[in-house]
């Protein structure tokens, strides 16, 4: 039963950077999409 255990351990943790990953992209993307979307052109 401790292979199960590990493995949950291990699933929880690439299930938690996975989320942190995407959110990370979602951030970098809203910001950067902000800063250069509203600069005036010219």
């Amino acid at each position: 039963m401790s292979e199960v255990s590990n493995a949950g351990s291990k699933g929880f943790c690439l299930l938690y950077f996975i989320i942190f990953f995407f959110l990370f992209v979602i951030l970098v993307v809203s910001v950067y999409y902000r800063n250069y979307h509203g600069l005036p052109t010219g």
